[in-house]
């Protein structure tokens, strides 16, 4: 059911970090485990707002997709493939994007990603309802 109304398209300028360099895990001798988002990550979702435009639910009930191109190189200047998990990106991206239109990313029930070898990093994204 499409709420929102029609698809938007936007690019972010750059990359958040992969899933495997978001979290740091604190450990501390008699102190519970915590896990914290990394600041660097926190601030690149802070930055990538600026981007992301606001949708205008049509309703109270409203389920969004999203589908995410990835610009990266996929080498290293040595030839060898970088190790690199674009659809852990998806995350960050999904967060930031729920946190500018003021809710959760529950909302987010489909999409598409994909990536592209650049040497310009960037996300071109594709916001609409389901």
């Amino acid at each position: 059911m499409d709420i929102v109304g029609e698809p938007v398209s936007f690019t972010i300028p750059s990359l958040p970090s992969s899933m495997n360099q978001i979290y740091s895990i604190i450990r501390m001798p008699g102190i519970p485990l915590r896990v914290e988002m990394k600041p660097e990550v926190r601030r690149w979702k802070t930055e990538s707002k600026v981007y992301i435009p606001m949708l205008k639910p049509q309703s109270d009930s409203y389920l969004f997709r999203l589908d995410a191109v990835f610009f990266y190189p996929f080498h290293h200047r040595n030839g060898k493939m970088k190790k690199f998990d674009t659809q852990n990106l998806l995350k960050v991206l999904i967060d930031a994007v729920a946190e500018k239109n003021g809710i959760g990313d529950e909302y987010f029930k489909s999409g598409s990603w994909g990536s592209i070898d650049s040497e310009k990093e960037r996300i071109e994204c594709i916001l609409g309802g389901v």
